[in-house]
Formats: C-alpha cells, sequence, structure tokens
C-alpha cells in the first residue's frame, strides 16, 4: 500500500511548523518506498544495472506528509540522512520534491543513495525542512531485515484511515428537463429530417434515462457488415431501441473528464487494421471491445444491451464541461460499423444525435479527434455543423426516468482509497477477498489482492496516460483480480476511468487465469468448441497449463491475419477466417457467448458463457497477466481504460512478485516461425 486519505494544512506564511511526516506501511515503520526509474522495491543496492544518468548511485523516492516548499525553494531546502546498524550517520542528497497525481497532501521526494553505504539491511531514514526533522522510517539496503532498532515510541504512518465512503452518490448531473430539452432536440432534428428514429439517453452507467420512439420508426434494426450472411451475429435482427440504447451506452462508457469518444470513435479502433483499411496494419488497439458489457455478464449492470456499438450515431453528453451520459438514435434499419472512415459520410443518426445535444456537447479539448494513438488522430464525428436544435417536436409518450423529486440513479460505484490511489468501488466486490481456487496454502489471501491491485495503481498514477488530455495526465484504469476458477476477488476503479474498462477488466484476467490453466483446452472441447483446440493442436499449442498466456498471447492467436495485421496470411487459431469475418463474427470470443447473448435480449440468462468462470466471456486485446504463488497458478489481473501497452505495463506492476517464471511465458512459444508476445510496455511510460 501506498497512504490513505488524510486532512493535512501548511503552514504557509513562514518556516514549516509543522513536522514532515515520512510515509510508511499501516503495520510497520517500513518505508512506501522504490528505485525512482526502474519503480522496483526495496531491498536497493547503492548503484544500478543500468546507467540512467550522469553517474549509476541509485535514486530512491519516498513519500511524505506536511511538506510544501515555499515560493522560490528547491529541492536544496530539504535534507536528508541514514542511519545504519552502526550507528553511523549517511548523508543522503535530495534531488528532488514534488507532488502527487492527485494527492495535494502528499509530496515525493527523490533522495541519491551514497556510494559507501554498507550494504548490510535496513537504516532508518530520515528528512529535515526548516529546521524540523522528520519520523524515522526503515529502509532496506542490500537485503530487507537487520539494523538499527526503531525510534523509541516509533509507530507506523500510513496517513489517517480515511472516512467510510459516501453512499448515494449519482450516476448523472442531468436533471429530467435536461432530458426532456435533449429528447425534444433530437426529435426536432428528426423530424426537418423526415427521418422517425428511436432516441435513448442514458446517464454515465447505461441507466435509460429518456427514451421517445417516433411514430414511424422502424422496431427493429439488421446487425450487418462484410462477413459472411448468416454466420456469427451477421443478418441477425435486433430491437432498435436496444441498439439506440447501445450506442449512448456506449459513447458514455468511452467518455471521461480527460477524453471524449463516440460510436465511430469505436468502430475506429476495433476493425482487422488500424487506421481501417490500411494493409499491413496490427488490428485495433481495441480489437474485440465489442463483446463487452453484454447482459448475460455478471460485472456490469445495467449492461450496453447489444455490447459495446460501432455504428455511427451515439455521442457522449456534458453538462458544465462533465461528463454526464450518452444519446443514441436507430432509425436507418441497419446496425453496422464505417468500413470506409476516409469518406466523410454524414448519417442521419449522427446528424440527428449531434443536433439533440446542442448545448450539451463535449469540451472541444477532449474529444476524440484531438487524441493521437500511435500518431493516428482518432475521429469523434463527421458532423461539423449540426442542425440547430429547436423543441418544437412533440415528445408525448416518451419516457423520462428520475426517482420521485427528479433525482437521478445512484452510481453503483462509491468512492474508495487503495494503496493511496483515490478512486471507486463496487460493494459488489469490495472489500477485497481471498480466492479459493487453488484450493490450500497457495491460494490467494486478501491481503495478496490488495497488494496487487494496490501497486496497479500506483503505477497508474504515475503512467503517462495514452487517450487523455491534456498531455501530461496520468492513466486512468480499472484493476481487476479473479482467481483461478474465474471468481472475481476484487476491482478497482480510479477515480475518473472510463466505464467500460469495468467489464473489460475482469474479461481480461478471466482469459488470462483461463488460458494458463491446465483446464483450458478439455473445457472448450467439452463446451463445443473442440474446432479452436484442433487448430491451435495444428499450431502446436496445447492450453494445458504448461505454459503462461496473457491477454496480449490470447489476442494475437485470434486476428483474421496471423501474424496480426500482416496481409495475405491465415487467420490464427481462434480466428474466423478473413473471407468470413467481420467485426460481428470474429471467431472464439464472439461464439462463447452467442448462444446466451442473443437469449438475454429477451430475459435473464445465468452467463454468457456454458465454460465455469468467463461468465462474461472472454476479451482478446493487450492488458492482463496470470499470477503465480511458490510456482503454482492462482489467478490473474486485468487492467482496462487507456492504451493498451499502458494496461500491459500497469498489470505488470500489479503483478511484480506473482509474475510467471520466465521460462513459461507465452513469449517462448513459436507458432508459425512467429513467437508469440506476453506484454508490451510503451517507450517512456512515466511522468
Amino acid at each position: 500500500m501506498l497512504f490513505a486519505l488524510s486532512v493535512i494544512w501548511f503552514d504557509r506564511v513562514g518556516a514549516q511548523a509543522t513536522r514532515p511526516t515520512l510515509i510508511s506501511h499501516a503495520d510497520s515503520t517500513r518505508a512506501i518506498a522504490f528505485e525512482s526509474v526502474t519503480r522496483q522495491r526495496e531491498p536497493f543496492n547503492t548503484t544500478v544495472q543500468v546507467k540512467f544518468g550522469a553517474d549509476s548511485a541509485t535514486r530512491i523516492m519516498l513519500f511524505a506528509m506536511n511538506l510544501q516548499l515555499q515560493p522560490g525553494e528547491t529541492a536544496i531546502a530539504v535534507t536528508a540522512d541514514a542511519e545504519d546498524a552502526a550507528h553511523t550517520i549517511y548523508s543522503l542528497t535530495v534531488e528532488h520534491v514534488g507532488g502527487v497525481p492527485d494527492q495535494p497532501w502528499a509530496s515525493s521526494l527523490v533522495v541519491r543513495l551514497p556510494s559507501n553505504l554498507p550494504l548490510a539491511g535496513d537504516v532508518l531514514v530520515r528528512i529535515t525542512y526548516g529546521g524540523v526533522a522528520s519520523n524515522r522510517v526503515r529502509v532496506g539496503i542490500g537485503h530487507v531485515g537487520d539494523g538499527p532498532p526503531d525510534d523509541t515510541g516509533a509507530v507506523p504512518t500510513p496517513g489517517l484511515i480515511a472516512p467510510g465512503p459516501p453512499t448515494g452518490v449519482a450516476a448523472t448531473n442531468l436533471n429530467p428537463s435536461d432530458v426532456q430539452t435533449i429528447l425534444q432536440q433530437a426529435a426536432s432534428a428528426a423530424a426537418a429530417l423526415g427521418k422517425p428514429v428511436n432516441i435513448v439517453v442514458t446517464d454515465r452507467e447505461a441507466n435509460v434515462l429518456g427514451f421517445f420512439a417516433m411514430a414511424g420508426a422502424p422496431a427493429t434494426t439488421t446487425v450487418r457488415s462484410v462477413g459472411t450472411l448468416g454466420q456469427g451475429l451477421e443478418g441477425g435482427v435486433v430491437p432498435a431501441d436496444l441498439a439506440a440504447t447501445a450506442k449512448a451506452a456506449t459513447a458514455a462508457f468511452f467518455s471521461t473528464t480527460g477524453n471524449a469518444f463516440t460510436t465511430r470513435t469505436a468502430g475506429f479502433i476495433i476493425q482487422e487494421h488500424f487506421p481501417p483499411g490500411i494493409s499491413f496494419r496490427a488490428g485495433g488497439p481495441l480489437y474485440g471491445v465489442q463483446f463487452s458489457s453484454l447482459p448475460c455478464g455478471d460485472i456490469k449492470k445495467p449492461s450496453a444491451r447489444l455490447g459495446l456499438s460501432a455504428d455511427p450515431g451515439g455521442l457522449p453528453i456534458y453538462k458544465n464541461g462533465l461528463p454526464a451520459g450518452g444519446i443514441g438514435i436507430e432509425g436507418d434499419g441497419l446496425y453496422t460499423v464505417d468500413r470506409v472512415p476516409t469518406d466523410d459520410d454524414q448519417p442521419f443518426e449522427e446528424l440527428i444525435a449531434a443536433s439533440a445535444i446542442r448545448g450539451f456537447e463535449a469540451p472541444p479539448l477532449i474529444r476524440g479527434d484531438n487524441i493521437l494513438v500511435d500518431g493516428i488522430r482518432l475521429p469523434f464525428s463527421n458532423v461539423t455543423n449540426p442542425p440547430a436544435p429547436t423543441t418544437t417536436a412533440s415528445i408525448a409518450g416518451a419516457t423520462i426516468s428520475f426517482g420521485p423529486g427528479g433525482v437521478p440513479p445512484d452510481s453503483e460505484f462509491v468512492p474508495q482509497v487503495v494503496g493511496g490511489i483515490a478512486g471507486e468501488v463496487s460493494p459488489r466486490f469490495f472489500p477485497f477477498i481471498a480466492g479459493t481456487t487453488p484450493a490450500g496454502p497457495n491460494a490467494l489471501t486478501a491481503s495478496d489482492v490488495n497488494a496487487i491491485i494496490s501497486h496497479a495503481a500506483q503505477q497508474s498514477n504515475i503512467t503517462r496516460a495514452a487517450i487523455r488530455q491534456p498531455l501530461g495526465s496520468n492513466a486512468r484504469v480499472s484493476i481487476a483480480v479473479v482467481d483461478t476458477a474465474g471468481m472475481v476477488l476484487g476491482v478497482f476503479r480510479q477515480q475518473d476511468a472510463p466505464v467500460f474498462g469495468y467489464d473489460v477488466a475482469v474479461q481480461k484476467a478471466r482469459t488470462a487465469a483461463f488460458f494458463s490453466s491446465a483446464n483450458a483446452a478439455p473445457a472448450l472441447g467439452a463446451a463445443g468448441f473442440g474446432s479452436y483446440v484442433d487448430r491451435a493442436n495444428a499450431d502446436g499449442l496445447r492450453f494445458d497449463g504448461a505454459f503462461a498466456f496473457s491477454d496480449r498471447a490470447i489476442g494475437f492467436l485470434h486476428r483474421p491475419f496471423f501474424p496480426d495485421g500482416i496481409n495475405d496470411t491465415a487467420a490464427g487459431p481462434f480466428s474466423t477466417a478473413l473471407a468470413d469475418w467481420s467485426p460481428f463474427n470474429v471467431g472464439l470470443q464472439l461464439d462463447l457467448v452467442r448462444t446466451n447473448f442473443l437469449a438475454s435480449l429477451s430475459g435473464p440468462v445465468a452467463s454468457c458463457s456454458a465454460i465455469p468462470g468467463l461468465t462474461n466471456g472472454i476479451q482478446i486485446f493487450a492488458g492482463s497477466v496470470p499470477l503465480y504463488k511458490n510456482g503454482v497458478l492462482v489467478g490473474a489481473i486485468g487492467i482496462s481504460g487507456d492504451g493498451i501497452d499502458q494496461d500491459d505495463l500497469i498489470a505488470a506492476a500489479g503483478a511484480n512478485g506473482f509474475s510467471p517464471p520466465a521460462e513459461i511465458r507465452s513469449d517462448q512459444i513459436f507458432v508459425r516461425s512467429v513467437r508469440l508476445p506476453f506484454v508490451k510496455f510503451p517507450r517512456s511510460p512515466n511522468l
């Protein structure tokens, strides 16, 4: 853990008046400390193997409360020293003092270890600022343990325990009048165009706030893209109101205070090439995300109804600059994906949605078309000048859903601090619990789960975001840990993490745990998916527990080209062949859930998949690592919410200490003379 929320005050008039406090673990006086570049934890050597600066001295990062430099002061205003078991005092050079993202009450310090500090175990470290010395905390040099005794009266200093999370947090800041205005603006624009449509407004979590089916609006819509008719979902007929809800939910789930995405954005990042239509480019970074937040799943409730949508016509709603929900328009009878993003088409569904949210638009800076991924600008909307909004159309018969007195639906999530990082949890998955599979001493404990999630959250808080504005923001993700049976042991969402990642993080964790287990191939065969097992066997893959598979590896095997993005190659063993492929007919991922997903459109079902442990299906883009304890598979961690390389980095940080042995990782396997991946980290990842 890092530290818990506490109330701090600073003397801003003169010298430091309150004692600076170095942060320790909650159960000891051992410092929260890590190597400042690699983020490795103690014990520390006095020199690093890789020389990152002018010298090879180790720099460690510590954290403090009650420390704030005065204007014009630099790090030299703070001194530090360490005492070893022989009671020799060593001076430590303080090279940096700065803030901690999202924690204005805490400061970080980078100190350089002297070369003459013996590798003899614990030292007691303190800092001094303004003539006032801090408490002393333990730091392991060479090894953890030994060293001088704690100071008399020393106690752990993790910060004050945060108060219990408040209840009744709303899932939107919209009110009934806002929703009425949006519905009327949509209906007026649709009437002016002569296009009767279904209109849905949701809050940030897919609760429907408003619904209006105009007279003459189609009751159903047909799923259709480039795949073979009758395969996957191609040619399927679904209720139009559910399609509109999926569009609204998708725009809401993808949008935060740092980014605003639409269903057009979603369609751009899920296809077989990124950008779509450009040969010899890898698949979209969120390839497969469309089959998440399904109504048959056990995580995201309410669901996105049809999963996440890539059909233009879903836009996010903002109020006072804050994300408030989404709008979805369905009326052309076709539920599809834009295969030609360069043609600047303006479907009437997108025109109506853009007109509907006039006065509720996303801030320009955070729109998708101001965000670049791998140097490629994402789309937002092809509508640059939507019809001027009016509220002349009647919306008699519309449903506007709020509680008594116009109270909006409660959020599923309540605020919580984990590992010192502010975020949210669902009471369904908090407090964190111990795993039950495998049984026995190797099972993950609740303390293990807390440590894994805390370490992931701490890494995310210093990881440079890929999809957030302004530049220099840190990543915001959802973090999930499961055991080998797929049971959720804990889920944590950083503050303002996109909602779509909540379900996806669990999917990713379950995918890594399942495919790394000895039961994967038999379970697939027993559930009727033996053809995929046979194709994997033909490529030398057994899925018998001998190797550890990340989601990046499974996704690599689940592309219509193998290797990913290389045209004129055969499909991976888990993918539909390219001749039949479409975003609605991808292969194993959809086939696992298709029957129960379609059944769930008519009523509740117990699970998306017939395979135990894959209740909400699998996911096939990067961001998970299987977890091992004493060499035994014990579960997996899944991350979702930012760039996929960032997700991998954060997953690996959480898995530190529980990582699979290098010799069994999936990157030790060659398929068709191609090495499989395991994880991939972004360049210069940390802020």
